[in-house]
């Protein structure tokens, strides 16, 4: 006597219930994946001065490494990728966007030429436009800041990353001008006095942008002295500005 299959036939749905399970199963990880790459995304998009800023910070603990003459391209490398972060973040302030890459396009290639050729001209219009294009994306994150009457978590950030963007303008201000004039800036104590650094002309600015002081590298020349003053005004009209002003909006909140 045949089986009788019609119970032992295992039902429809028990049958593709486990392949159905195995099959969401190894679809699991890669939707988890997406979905973080997703995330990512939408922090970076909604809180873009924070990635300017962590861009800055790691660029600044690599500066040291590659502060040497063989590592100048790698610092040309850095700079560059701040300065493409910084013209990303500047699309979302009312400022133009096209103005500060056109500026970072000039900084960029006659810097490259001046690495090259050795030409003094191009690497003060490198300079300058590396310097013009870290200010206008400072103004442009200013802007940002005080374009309405509250104060975001994006804002904060953007306090932080405007700081930098002020500090490393500056730098490429002192990086031309000892170009003009050699000689602009010394150490006292050195056997023999040498350009500033990167390393050194980003110290300088930070010092002074932040009024702190504590640097060993003095402006020789009155313009040099001139470029200092300019520089430490700036850093106390944005603490008592711009940093103030968004202080009591937080209180506010």
């Amino acid at each position: 006597m045949p089986p009788n299959t019609a119970s032992t036939k295992r039902p429809r749905w028990k049958a593709a219930w486990p392949r159905n399970r195995r099959n969401s199963a190894s679809r699991a990880p890669r939707s988890t994946g997406r979905s973080e790459r997703m995330k990512l995304l939408f922090r970076i998009a909604h809180e873009p001065s924070r990635t300017l800023l962590l861009v800055q910070l790691a660029a600044l603990l690599l500066y040291p490494w590659f502060d040497t003459g063989h590592g100048q391209g790698v610092l040309a490398a850095l700079s560059v990728g701040v300065l493409s972060a910084a013209v990303w973040m500047v699309r979302r302030s009312p400022r133009e966007a096209w103005i500060a890459a056109a500026l970072a396009i000039i900084g960029i290639g006659a810097h490259a030429a001046f690495r090259f050729t050795g030409i003094t001209a191009l690497g003060v219009a490198g300079a300058a436009g590396y310097a013009a294009a870290f200010f206008y994306s400072a103004a442009a994150l200013i802007a940002y800041m005080m374009q309405d009457e509250r104060t975001t978590t994006d804002e904060l950030w953007a306090a932080g990353a405007t700081f930098m963007l002020f500090v490393e303008g500056y730098a490429w201000v002192f990086s031309g001008a000892q170009l003009l004039q050699p000689g602009a800036f010394v150490v006292p104590g050195a056997a023999v006095q040498q350009p500033l650094t990167w390393v050194q002309a980003l110290f300088l600015s930070a010092t002074n942008m932040s009024a702190t002081g504590l640097t060993d590298i003095y402006p020789a020349t009155p313009h040099a002295r001139v470029l200092v003053i300019v520089e430490q005004w700036t850093g106390v009209m944005y603490l008592t500005v711009v940093v103030a002003r968004m202080a009591g909006l937080l209180r506010k909140r």
